[in-house]
């Protein structure tokens, strides 16, 4: 499952925590509210219904026929509905009053000379219903409150309260959208500040924000650590080459003498030939792994890169006679891809040439010498596959081949040292400072294919 950016995790924490923390007191407040409004109209119709009883009391003992005048009076003036009974008849009631308002409890309780009140939902709507009995007269008065105000007045806080948590939801984003701008910046700052230094732009630095102290700390620990690494890159590195000189001087001696020993071999014993021999083996590997350090000294002390556009297939094919005429061995063929044409890369000629010595050499040491260079166009790329004749590189260790002083079982199998086990490390370097990749996989021919991708230019402009 794909992780989601730190910009959008922290934007929708605080626009959901906003709409919580909103919507949480929106109907907090509106049920708090509800309920006083609502208890408040109940007292305010309580006391009114009583009014209404004297009333209806008053009217029953000096006027029994205006009865019905004064409960439609009694529902114009209140917009309540009054209903009366006597002897559990019912005596009289207002214009639109209905006996199905007051439930059977309610005229039981009055009944028995409770007064009493309840709040019913009829159809969807909230009614008050009052309980009043007159024993003087053996008459009970009921009276049903319609809230229809009240329910207007609760849909229009439940709107306003509703817009309220929008808004503050909004609010809340908005203010998740600063927060995070200021959170994330330093960290994309660092990160892409990262990804340079990863691709070998070593003098990458930060601005230091004095005005933050937490991102000062921070910018200026990384900085201290940048120039830390660098530091001790360019010590190791320093290092390796000063020994690496260091070492010319008497491997040109060893080499000068295995020489003139080398024209005197059959004056020495069988023993002697043999140690011979070995000697000159040691010697020419050990002249490889001075080589490599040095080279791999300036790679690692990011020596600057001579970079230049050179038609790709002209490369390729000064780089194969270059590597061929230096190892002694015949040239690999060449082989393009049709419609490939006339391809451009961006490249150190001198480093290119390297990396084709150190794969034709490592084809001829370890592979049985290289099949075939096959040059193809992959999209904006140029692809180099380099195929060899050898029984391939297992797949455990198509990413360990790369790694500095690995040498394989290919080369173990054989049960003599041939190789240092930097020339591939070598090639991946230079390639990636190229802008380009290197993969090994399975060539046609059944023995392994290194592919090399470079980026295709389209002018010559570096």
């Amino acid at each position: 499952m794909r992780r989601r950016s730190l910009r959008l995790r922290l934007l929708v924490t605080f626009g959901l925590g906003a709409f919580i923390l909103s919507s949480l007191f929106a109907s907090l407040t509106y049920l708090g509210v509800k309920r006083l409004l609502i208890e408040n109209q109940q007292q305010t119709d309580l006391q009114q219904s009583y009014v209404n009883a004297a009333f209806v009391r008053s009217t029953l003992y000096s006027e029994p026929t205006e009865l019905s005048n004064l409960l439609n009076s009694i529902h114009k003036a209140t917009d309540s509905n009054v209903l009366v009974q006597t002897h559990h008849q019912w005596l009289a009631r207002s214009n639109q009053a209905s006996t199905l308002d007051v439930s059977l409890a309610t005229i039981k309780t009055v009944g028995e000379g409770h007064a009493t009140e309840q709040t019913l939902d009829a159809g969807g709507q909230i009614i008050f219903v009052v309980g009043v009995p007159i024993p003087s007269v053996e008459t009970q008065v009921f009276e049903v409150f319609q809230l229809h105000n009240l329910e207007r007045t609760l849909q229009t806080l439940a709107l306003v309260l509703g817009l309220g948590a929008l808004f503050t939801s909004i609010v809340g984003m908005s203010g998740g959208i600063w927060v995070t701008r200021r959170t994330v910046r330093p960290l994309e700052e660092v990160s892409f500040a990262a990804a340079l230094i990863a691709d070998g732009a070593l003098t990458t630095r930060l601005q230091v924000n004095r005005a933050d102290r937490e991102v000062q700390q921070l910018t200026e620990s990384f900085n201290q650590m940048v120039s830390q690494l660098v530091q001790r890159l360019e010590r190791d590195a320093r290092f390796a080459s000063d020994v690496s000189h260091e070492l010319r001087s008497p491997l040109t001696t060893l080499a000068t003498t295995a020489s003139v020993l080398q024209q005197h071999r059959e004056d020495l014993s069988a023993a002697g030939q043999e140690s011979l021999d070995l000697l000159v083996a040691d010697l020419s590997i050990f002249q490889s792994l001075v080589d490599d350090l040095l080279e791999m000294s300036r790679s690692d002390a990011a020596v600057p890169l001579v970079r230049e556009v050179i038609s790709a297939t002209e490369l390729v094919n000064q780089s194969v006679r270059s590597a061929a005429r230096r190892l002694g061995i015949d040239e690999p063929p060449v082989e393009i891809d049709e419609g490939v044409g006339d391809p451009m890369v961006l490249v150190d000629r001198r480093r290119f040439e390297r990396v084709i010595t150190n794969l034709i050499d490592n084809a001829h040491r370890y592979a049985e010498g290289a099949v075939a260079l096959r040059i193809e166009v992959q999209g904006t790329q140029l692809a180099l596959n380099v195929d060899d004749a050898g029984a391939g590189v297992p797949g455990d260790e198509h990413e360990q081949v790369f790694e500095r002083f690995f040498r394989g079982r290919a080369a173990h199998d054989r049960g003599i040292a041939r190789g240092t086990g930097l020339g591939l490390a070598l090639v991946r370097d230079h390639v990636r400072a190229f802008g380009g990749s290197i993969t090994v996989s399975e060539s046609p021919e059944g023995g392994a294919r290194f592919q090399i991708l470079l980026p295709i230019v389209e002018s010559e402009q570096p």
